[in-house]
């Protein structure tokens, strides 16, 4: 079974120059935990998932403490709601995971699994080429397996 037999093919997708806030609301209006983000030409270019809105644990290297890291902004004692209003305005360009991990459209079910597995992924961008074509999240690895007689 190929990518493109389980894969979601109807992607919602943001501009890399829109705002967090933006996405945030796609997100939320179309119940997807991701959205892949493309340039002018329609390239994949960079990724933000429902993971980017919970803060990461940030090591300094020497150091005793640890800062906490929300949309490319280290910060410690700052409440969480503070920098989601500062980051609203933010462009995606800004604070997007580059350079995402994808799989091919003719990538085979046993590939795409493993793939997933090693890189401890919960979705990838499907490229047909350079063109995003789809989306597999664990929800499509649910599909395929009922698909399979």
């Amino acid at each position: 079974m190929k990518a493109s037999e389980f894969m979601t093919s109807t992607v919602v997708s943001c501009n890399q120059n829109q705002t967090v806030e933006e996405a945030a609301t796609l997100m939320a209006e179309n119940n997807v935990s991701v959205l892949p983000i493309i340039d002018d030409n329609e390239k994949l270019v960079g990724i933000i998932t429902e993971s980017d809105f919970v803060s990461k644990v940030q090591n300094i290297p020497h150091a005793l403490v640890s800062l906490k890291q929300l949309f490319g902004q280290s910060f410690n004692h700052k409440d969480v709601e503070d920098v989601y209003k500062q980051s609203k305005s933010k462009k995606l360009k800004d604070i997007m995971t580059k350079n995402p991990k994808t799989v091919s459209a003719s990538s085979t079910l046993d590939d795409v699994v493993d793939f997933m597995s090693a890189k401890d992924l919960k979705r990838v961008p499907v490229l047909d080429g350079e063109k995003l074509v789809g989306i597999i999240t664990r929800k499509n690895l649910i599909k395929a397996f009922t698909q399979l007689k």
